[in-house]
Parts: C-alpha cells; structure tokens; sequence
C-alpha cells in the first residue's frame, strides 16, 4: 500500500515548488541539497573462494533495489515538523512505501524509508533552522 497524503507536500518541500507542503499553497524555501549519494542498496554477489585462489561469483538476486542518501541544510522548524509528521503519520516510519521526486533528474520513484529520519540543529540558529539527513531505498529494483 502506497501513502497518498502529503506526498506532494513533502515533494514540493523538498523541490521548492509552489504548494511547500502548507495547505493553500504558499510558497516553499528551496532546501540546500548539501550531500547526495545513490548506491546500490547491498551487495548483490555471492562470493565463493575456491582452494586454488580464484574466487567464483554469481548474482544473488535479479533485480537490485538502490539507495538515495540525501541531505538537506537550512529547513525551517516548520519544514522539519512537515518532514517529521510525515515520516510518523503517513509512513509510519519505513513501513509504507511512497513517490519521491529525485533532486538530481526530477524523476519520480517509489521509495520507503530505510532508516530513521534524522533532525539536528543547523549551526547557531539557536533551533529555528534544521538539518534533515535520510536515505531511502527502491521499492523492488531498477
């Protein structure tokens, strides 16, 4: 089952589209992508050693999902409670699967969390400003 709700908020949160993630469409600031890394989301080869020193391979699985680690600097205290109540209410952690909009090509894949978003303070903004790290992985392969 895939979470509709507050998919094109969060979208637009995080692509500074029109719409920011508040109803009645006000404008959203464009988070500063700060890093960003896409691997494969684990090591699909099974690796044999064999006695006369070469080792054999094969492929695990057929299809292999990828991971998107993301992180976004300067989000507002709003935002973060925006990404926050997302993550708690609507995917309820990782358990649901949802679109998400990649920053590099703008294409929209389907995701899950793969691990606990994390919320830090953003240098001396005295709390107003967040740090927002996650990674997500593919929901089946690509």
């Amino acid at each position: 089952m895939m979470a509709e709700s507050y998919i094109t908020s969060v979208e637009n949160l995080m692509t500074g589209r029109p719409g920011g993630g508040v109803p009645g469409g006000s404008y959203a600031p464009s988070p500063i992508v700060t890093a960003y890394s896409d691997s494969a989301a684990s090591d699909p080869t099974i690796r044999t050693p064999k006695d006369a020193g070469y080792v054999q391979t094969r492929a695990r699985f057929t299809s292999v999902p990828r991971r998107y680690h993301v992180l976004y600097n300067a989000l507002t205290t709003h935002d973060k409670n925006l990404i926050y109540n997302f993550e708690k209410d609507t995917v309820n952690f990782g358990a649901e699967s949802f679109t998400w909009r990649m920053p590099t090509s703008g294409g929209n894949i389907i995701v899950r969390f793969a691990a606990l978003v994390r919320y830090t303070p953003w240098e001396e903004a005295n709390y107003t400003r967040w740090t927002v790290e996650f990674d997500v992985e593919t929901v089946g392969g690509i």
